[in-house]
């Protein structure tokens, strides 16, 4: 059934502008990692009328992944994750223009995998494949969404080019993260401030967190923002 555009984007007027909503629904956002961030983040995308998704990760459903990502259930269990997600969203809006990419971003095939990309939310798992995102989106010369989740707790910030925020945040660190517990409302609560970060952009205005980090705690309730001096 298809559904007409003034009731998917209709409840969207009194919080932008027709000339912001045309900016939205024009811009091409990348979502690189698709757990329990990813998946969250591009969904409250696609709801709030951003049309141009180009979706990255290499990974499979597993039973793991059951207690936090949306698109986790008994039927995609060992299916793509960026495959499953790309259903889920066309699902929501067939005028979803999606580019589906199940492989794992890399410096390599970096560059191929974000072309086209306005904006990049950094959804991943692991320090090194941060690092490189935030070079990859330096090099294009697009703001970065970063965005991090563990146990209760988790993590916002917004790079500009040049910034240079999460290298120095993080530093040098190879090392792979090992996997750690995630609550979902932690995960969705970041999610959600990724996707109103990437929309703020989108729409041409001021994002809030650029060079702030703001650190979640869930279990405590408290929200802190950082700000991060080079």
């Amino acid at each position: 059934m298809s559904l007409p555009e003034k009731t998917a984007l209709g409840r969207n007027a009194e919080i932008f502008t027709s000339e912001q909503t045309a900016r939205i629904r024009a811009a091409t956002a990348a979502v690189v990692g698709l757990g329990a961030l990813g998946q969250l983040a591009a969904e409250e995308l696609a709801r709030s009328g951003m049309e141009r998704l180009i979706l990255i990760d290499g990974d499979r459903m597993e039973p793991g992944n059951l207690n936090r990502q949306i698109c986790a259930d008994v039927l995609t269990m060992n299916q793509f994750k960026a495959e499953v997600l790309s259903v889920r969203l066309g699902d929501i809006s067939p005028r979803m223009k999606l580019k589906v990419y199940p492989v794992f971003l890399n410096r390599e095939n970096g560059k191929a995998l974000l072309d086209g990309a306005d904006l990049v939310l950094d959804c991943v798992d692991n320090i090194p494949a941060r690092l490189c995102l935030e070079e990859l989106a330096e090099q294009a010369g697009i703001p970065l969404i970063h965005g991090g989740v563990e146990g209760w707790c988790g993590q916002a910030a917004v790079v500009f080019p040049g910034d240079g925020i999460l290298k120095m945040m993080f530093g040098n660190r190879e090392a792979e993260e090992t996997a750690v517990s995630v609550l979902m409302s932690a995960a969705g609560t970041v999610a959600s401030i990724q996707a109103a970060e990437a929309l703020k952009i989108a729409a041409g205005l001021e994002p809030s967190l650029r060079n702030i980090l703001l650190s979640i705690d869930m279990r405590n309730g408290e929200f802190e923002r950082i700000p991060i001096r080079r």
